[in-house]
């Protein structure tokens, strides 16, 4: 199973859509194309990623709702026309005012709001991305303030401290729970590895986004800032290493085994450099860490206990101290 040669057009053909249909809804000022998408490096299975701006002089809250509606209705429309396509638009929205705020304020307004979620995240997600529609000025001007913004050195330096405070807050309840609760420590343990993996990138300059690629990202990343002994050494804490991750996806549901042989060859599509066991890895790791929050889909594909977590606490916590 592989995507057609008409992958693109239909993406390109369904983001118009969107921006159509959701920037018609009332109170929407406009929309920023984020994402994969955004940045103009799409693949056979991304997203589309938007970014509402409210305009506040109406309701932003009741704006959310009817911008919800029109989002369900159109992934229940594409699902029923036989290619499924995620549609990413919600909690990651700005107002217009904060958005002239941030404009006229520059990075020392990032840094001021780096702390919450919802910037933390929504200036990394529309980094390089443009304003859905080209006349828009306040979406222009937007995305230009988070081009210049995400990796100027106070906003970097920001992000590392949260990223570095993750981890060592996702180590400080492992090691709390390794006694009692030793698969809950092992999830925490992964938890830990992974914001330490960030704490890394940001400090390379570099930003990570995809979820289904991110520890094959990493490793190309580290090798071109010759740290790959270490990245294989937060990929084994972080329960990324791809023998393991191969073993566990002979155990994974008929819909995760889709997932892996889909995302191989939609990775093999775009010519990226990357071998089963990765894409395995890489679908097997994210979804573990997604179903987390989802016990209903868990099953033994997540892997077990880690059998030594106590020693493995401890390398990490080296680690931590170390590159933290």
């Amino acid at each position: 199973m592989k995507p057609t040669d008409r992958w693109k057009q239909l993406l390109d053909e369904r983001l118009q859509e969107a921006i159509t249909v959701l920037g018609q809804t009332p109170g929407v000022h406009g929309l920023i194309v984020g994402g994969s998408v955004g940045r103009g490096e799409p693949w056979p299975m991304s997203d589309i990623d938007l970014l509402p701006i409210y305009d506040d002089s109406t309701d932003p809250e009741e704006s959310a709702v009817q911008l919800d509606q029109r989002r369900a209705a159109l992934v229940d429309w594409w699902t029923g026309s036989g290619r499924a396509q995620a549609l990413d638009v919600g909690w990651l929205a700005f107002t217009t005012t904060e958005i002239r705020d941030a404009v006229a304020a520059g990075p020392d307004y990032a840094v001021a709001r780096i702390t919450e979620p919802r910037w933390f995240h929504g200036i990394d997600k529309a980094y390089a991305g443009h304003a859905a529609d080209p006349e828009d000025e306040l979406g222009n001007a937007f995305a230009t303030w988070i081009r210049t913004v995400r990796f100027h050195p106070t906003v970097v330096a920001a992000r590392i401290n949260i990223w570095r405070q993750q981890a060592t807050d996702a180590l400080a309840e492992a090691t709390q729970a390794q006694t009692e609760e030793a698969a809950k420590a092992t999830h925490l343990l992964s938890v830990s590895a992974r914001a330490l993996r960030l704490v890394l990138i940001e400090r390379w300059g570099e930003r990570l986004g995809s979820l289904g690629r991110e520890w094959t990202r990493f490793e190309r990343m580290a090798e071109r800032h010759g740290q790959r002994e270490l990245t294989a050494q937060i990929a084994r804490l972080g329960g990324a290493d791809p023998a393991t991750a191969q073993q566990r996806a002979t155990l994974a549901p008929a819909w995760l085994q889709e997932r892996i042989d889909l995302s191989y060859a939609a990775r093999i599509a775009i010519g990226e450099d990357v071998s089963w066991a990765e894409n395995a890895r890489d679908q097997i790791t994210a979804f573990t860490d997604l179903v987390s929050r989802r016990p209903h889909f868990q099953g033994p594909w997540i892997g077990p206990p880690d059998p030594a977590l106590d020693a493995h606490l401890a390398e990490l916590r080296e680690l931590i101290t170390q590159h933290g």
